[in-house]
């Protein structure tokens, strides 16, 4: 428990001194109230609280304080996918069979003549390199995002003169393509952004009349719930207390929409597209001892959950902090970062016997212009 006397009194602008007086304590009883090294007796919580106008949780600490400045998420944010080349590269194959793509091309979608495709925040271009082997051939790929880093590494991997394809490092939101074109997809995009309005709105602009525009957005609820480790309890590894309070303060603050997956088709259908549909990508991960790339694929999950390491009291006290900003308590942000260490330990514990299940719930929902 930490209590929040001190934040709360900076931001009233009153002084140790006033507080003491306020509360008939002396001034070196409240300067050891703020550094934890005594507690105010219990009689006085509800004084406190009332003063500072909150409720005794949020004075012990237990709950977020309504007053403290929100620190937006940085997920929307070109410096942060600046340095996450590693995370994509370790999830981007989880999320599809590269058959059931080649099914969606060619038997829903049916596309049978070569088209242009443009990938909106395309990152490293991953989506072009699954796409392009199912095309008719003369289908042309062009990747945008605003990352100089990720758009290096998708010249690197797709520029070899195998497919007609190209990058362009611009924000999608200000870019200007210049052309139209038949097929515009993106992927993981409008659940990490501020305004997936807008940015849906944009892609529908780079779109030919009778052109398809496809939105593959990962469901984050069915994402929490879809892990099993074996050797763990199924109902502890999906249990997330507090994470739809988060959620709903950062839509609530900047506008970042964790349920953006499952309104996309009524987002499109606003827009005026036509056709509508959704589907699921039915890939479920399944990692045991018995792949031949085993170790590659553990790697590779632990490196994207972030499972590597025992997080430190000082490294916990960093996540709990950024939790509460978002709207988190105290005892549910605690229980997340035990969780995370609890499960890394468990998979220190079990190298090269580990088994797991993951489903991440990859809607794409897609509608004709």
């Amino acid at each position: 428990m930490k209590l929040m006397i001190a934040d709360l009194r900076k931001n009233k602008g009153v002084s140790q001194q006033e507080l003491a007086t306020v509360m008939g304590v002396a001034h070196q009883t409240v300067s050891k109230w703020e550094t934890n090294v005594t507690f105010p007796d219990i009689t006085l919580l509800p004084q406190l609280a009332n003063y500072f106008n909150v409720s005794v949780d949020e004075l012990l600490g237990l709950k977020p304080l309504p007053l403290r400045t929100y620190i937006p998420c940085e997920a929307g944010t070109k410096d942060y996918w600046s340095e996450r080349l590693k995370y994509l590269k370790n999830t981007r194959d989880f999320l599809w069979n590269k058959d059931y793509l080649q099914f969606l091309i060619e038997r829903v979608w049916k596309i049978n003549y070569p088209i242009n495709v443009l990938d909106c925040g395309c990152g490293y271009g991953f989506l072009g390199t699954i796409l392009m082997p199912h095309l008719p051939k003369g289908s042309t790929y062009t990747g945008i995002d605003y990352s100089e880093n990720l758009i290096n590494e998708g010249k690197r991997t797709l520029e070899t003169g195998e497919y007609d394809v190209q990058f362009v490092c611009d924000d999608v939101l200000t870019y200007e393509a210049g052309v139209k074109y038949d097929f515009v997809i993106s992927q993981a995009v409008l659940r990490h952004i501020d305004n997936s309005h807008l940015f849906l709105n944009k892609m529908i602009s780079f779109t030919k009349d009778g052109g398809l525009v496809v939105c593959a957005e990962v469901n984050r609820e069915l994402e929490n719930v879809g892990l099993y480790i074996h050797g763990m309890d199924y109902d502890y590894l999906c249990r997330y207390p507090g994470f739809k309070e988060m959620w709903n303060t950062q839509l609530k603050r900047q506008g970042r929409d964790y349920s953006v997956a499952l309104k996309i088709p009524e987002m499109m259908r606003e827009f005026g597209l036509r056709d509508i549909d959704i589907r699921m990508s039915d890939k479920v991960n399944f990692i045991s001892p018995e792949l031949a790339d085993y170790a590659e694929e553990v790697a590779a999950f632990v490196e994207a959950h972030e499972f590597c390491e025992h997080k430190t009291s000082e490294q916990q006290t960093l996540v709990i902090e950024r939790l509460m900003n978002h709207g988190m308590d105290r005892k549910d942000a605690e229980y997340y970062c035990n969780k995370q260490n609890k499960i890394t330990e468990f998979i220190g514990r079990n190298q090269g016997m580990l088994t797991l299940t993951q489903f991440y719930g990859l809607l794409i929902s897609y509608g004709t212009k």
